[in-house]
């Protein structure tokens, strides 16, 4: 099982945030001076892969071999890099990743194209020599999909494991702050559902769901805190979930 928060961890979630906003804004006019707008566009049958890493300190030379061997014969069967957004504050998690990295497959065939090749498994045995953990959260998309990421905005990604005991409760939650969320100035961009899931150092308990949130300043979802929707629907994130991760992110444009 993945190692759920104690309820002490949720409540300051619930609490901290407000801090948090504000912390985390430390730079954001360099970002918005020096970037120009992400865009990221996945089609209908393709996979979309979401990978978070925490680099060893010690792994550069390891991690340089991993991508010399894999990448040319994944980028061979159509496997793409689509962009990242940088972790600015860790708020709350167990796990340390730098980015969040958007790539894609051309479909699932092709992503098992590398999977299924007999040298897969010793060139995967490099992973643990270069990151603490890899985490790779894959889905195959029913619909297009286009995420627009704006420099000057905020963005947010919770990943969560729901407490299998009250399985909706966590999107009852944000049914529930929806409005609340859409008058300060925030908007859901994209929810992974129960994305497959890959790591080398953690449970292989996948998350029920990744949800990405865009807000047009830092102290938007403080307001949404004291609005009524909030306080009437927060119980259900508490009751909702095992265990969740917290960051505030930044667009990296290469």
């Amino acid at each position: 099982m993945h190692t759920p928060f104690s309820v002490n961890a949720t409540r300051a979630f619930l609490a901290c945030t407000t801090l948090a906003l504000t912390a985390c804004n430390t730079d954001d006019s360099d970002i918005a001076e020096n970037s120009t707008p992400l865009t990221i566009e996945v089609k209908k049958g393709e996979v979309l892969q979401l990978i978070a890493p925490q680099a060893r300190t010690d792994g550069n030379s390891a991690r340089q071999a991993y991508y010399d061997k894999v990448f040319p014969i994944a980028e061979s069967l159509g496997y793409e890099r689509l962009g990242q957004l940088n972790v600015k504050q860790k708020v709350i998690s167990d796990y340390n990743p730098g980015a969040f990295i958007f790539y894609s497959w051309p479909d699932e065939e092709a992503e098992d194209g590398l999977y299924s090749r007999p040298d897969w498994p010793a060139l995967k045995a490099v992973r643990p020599e270069a990151w603490t953990e890899l985490k790779i959260y894959s889905d195959t998309l029913d619909q297009d999909l286009t995420l627009n990421f704006d420099p000057a905005k905020q963005y947010t990604v919770v990943v969560a494991w729901f407490d299998p005991a009250h399985p909706g409760d966590y999107e009852r939650y944000l049914s529930g702050i929806e409005n609340a969320v859409t008058r300060e100035g925030g908007r859901f961009i994209y929810k992974m559902r129960r994305p497959r899931f890959e790591a080398h150092a953690s449970s292989l308990d996948a998350p029920g769901q990744i949800t990405f949130v865009e807000w047009d300043s830092n102290d938007g979802f403080a307001r949404v805190q004291k609005s009524d929707e909030y306080k009437a629907n927060a119980k259900f994130f508490n009751s909702g979930l095992e265990s969740f991760e917290f960051y505030w992110l930044a667009p990296s444009i290469d």
